[in-house]
């Protein structure tokens, strides 16, 4: 069972990646997946995550390829977190609380941070990759 702390920070998880679907229409890859690892998921459940945050209608397959990686509970609970903030970053922009200027910024600094952290730890990897086994 997942303790009290990880189910929190996988509910911030998918609120943060529907802050940023609602707002400047990137979450599900660009910020849920290195959020997801760096969480503790491996890779694969963090793609089946991802996949089931984006269920409907557009990845019934990918779903289906990565069932045997689903983690039920961090997925749901990124699902609701990610229902709550789209709302809240949708409205955001709506609102006019976000700049464009600001949404440009927020995607730049949060591609080179991931940019980076990625690089560090995953680039020079010398195993193969594993694609789905």
């Amino acid at each position: 069972m997942i303790e009290f702390l990880k189910c929190i920070y996988f509910f911030i998880v998918g609120s943060i990646a529907g802050i940023s679907m609602g707002s400047i229409g990137i979450g599900a890859g660009l910020i849920t997946m290195p959020l997801l690892i760096y969480g503790g998921l491996t890779i694969k459940e963090s793609v089946a995550a991802a996949m089931l945050m984006q269920l409907l209608p557009q990845s019934i397959p990918g779903v289906i390829n990565y069932k045997n990686h689903i983690l039920w509970l961090p997925s749901l609970l990124v699902i609701l977190g990610s229902i709550y903030g789209i709302w809240i970053g949708s409205n955001a922009v709506r609102k006019k609380y976000l700049t464009e200027q600001t949404l440009y910024r927020i995607i730049t600094v949060f591609l080179f941070i991931t940019s980076i952290y990625f690089y560090f730890t995953h680039w020079n990897h010398t195993s193969k990759p594993d694609i789905l086994e």
